[in-house]
């Protein structure tokens, strides 16, 4: 069996793992709290089935058109994804009670040193891939994106473990699988973008292992029970006035560093 054979195959357990995620979700009574990655599970199929059929009856010479189709297609997969790490943010700072502006604020600060250490390879990359230009963009941009998911998820984690309180294990267990996921994700695009052609299979075999194993997790280890409070969610005084004193402490820091600009 060569690479593009086992990927193929991949490809198609992977669909399968997505749609176990959705269904698990449905039976699970998950689907009205994870909205963004049941979409996820329900769109995702449909596109990798839109694009095997084009690999399927596509010639040597139409593989700028096939490729164009799956450029066309990402800005909706960047939404979607952009939304599930964006909803998992808000599962967080639900069980912070009394967060409030500093939760808003360190959204935009996650989100924008995200980027902007993603980016930070751009040029790099945009001398190692031989491409047209349009395909360059798509390429670099959505390692880009990649990026910025996994740093921001990443950053959100280092950040809410660093000031505990009692999670529903199943947002600690998304948060954990998204990490793995996104960051895994950016490393193999990145493999690509940095080397390209030379790594196009290994990157795209590394690429479809990682989807199938991320989605048979979520599939696995979100559950019902996983999203059952725990016990100690109550807030006590002490816990109120630590996270207060930091919601402050952080807003002043801030406010003192756009001041000085």
């Amino acid at each position: 069996m060569n690479v593009g054979e086992a990927i193929s195959i991949i490809w198609k357990i992977c669909v399968l793992a997505e749609l176990a995620v959705a269904g698990r979700l449905l039976l699970q009574g998950l689907a009205g709290e994870y909205p963004a990655l049941m979409t996820v599970c329900s769109v995702l199929p449909l596109k990798s089935l839109l694009l095997m059929y084009v690999y399927a009856h596509v010639t040597p010479g139409q593989a700028d058109q096939a490729r164009l189709i799956t450029e066309n297609l990402a800005p909706g997969e960047w939404i979607l994804y952009a939304w599930v790490v964006y909803e998992l943010f808000s599962r967080w700072t639900r069980s912070y009670k009394g967060i409030g502006r500093f939760g808003k604020l360190l959204l935009v600060v996650l989100l924008a040193a995200s980027i902007l250490l993603s980016a930070a390879l751009w040029h790099s990359e945009w001398k190692a891939l031989d491409f047209a230009r349009n395909f360059r963009i798509y390429y670099i941009l959505n390692r880009v994106i990649f990026g910025a998911l996994a740093l921001f998820v990443v950053g959100m984690w280092w950040f809410f473990r660093r000031h505990p309180v009692a999670t529903a294990a199943n947002v600690v267990r998304h948060t954990q699988i998204s990490m793995v996921y996104f960051a895994g994700a950016a490393v193999g695009f990145l493999s690509f973008t940095m080397m390209g052609l030379n790594a196009v299979r290994v990157a795209n075999l590394g690429l479809m292992v990682l989807t199938t194993v991320s989605f048979c997790a979520w599939a696995a280890l979100l559950s019902r029970t996983g999203q059952i409070a725990p016990a100690v969610q109550r807030v006590s005084p002490e816990d109120r006035q630590r996270i207060e004193r930091i919601n402050q402490e952080l807003l002043n820091l801030m406010g003192e560093l756009t001041h000085r600009r």
